[in-house]
């Protein structure tokens, strides 16, 4: 496995979900960082294992996930990042396809068969 399907990082507000998508991809063999909102996520960017896959709710306080998308778009190792985004909401999901680093979508709710599919893809 290299190191883009082993590096991913968490971005939910909600800590259960966090907490289960952290120890489900450690069980597939992922190497995985959370972060609570887009403010927190961006200050983990330079510190985590590139390249990455970034699990992205949109639906959060702070910062959200499309304020995110767009911060990450100017970062210097913006190529370094790919994101599959996590929403119930239809329109977001739409709104968050424009940008470049997005790979994928996810329903919310998801289940974790679909997710993982999703994530080593």
């Amino acid at each position: 496995m290299d190191n883009f399907r082993r590096s991913v990082l968490v971005i939910d507000d909600d800590l259960d979900i966090r907490q289960t998508l952290a120890e489900v991809l450690r069980d597939v063999g992922h190497e995985v960082a959370t972060a609570r909102d887009g403010i927190d996520a961006l200050g983990k960017l330079d510190s985590i294992a590139r390249p990455c896959l970034i699990l992205l709710d949109l639906t959060m306080p702070r910062m959200n996930g499309l304020e995110f998308l767009e911060h990450l778009s100017g970062h210097k190792h913006t190529g370094d990042f790919a994101v599959l985004v996590m929403s119930a909401h239809d329109a977001l999901r739409r709104e968050a396809s424009v940008f470049p680093n997005v790979r994928g979508m996810v329903t919310k709710p998801f289940d974790f068969d679909g997710l993982i599919s999703e994530v080593e893809r």
